[in-house]
């Protein structure tokens, strides 16, 4: 989770994710839960 610059306040549920082209980007994972784990494959 991060959280954002001020005046907005929350929890935001993110993930680091690994491109295969080898770019490294943060991810923002929308929705109430999920069930990512580390090593999920996900589609950006």
């Amino acid at each position: 989770t991060i959280t954002p610059k001020k005046p907005n306040s929350a929890l935001r549920k993110v993930a680091r994710v690994r491109l295969t082209s080898g770019f490294e980007i943060t991810a923002y994972i929308p929705g109430i839960g999920h069930n990512s784990q580390e090593h999920s494959v996900v589609l950006v």
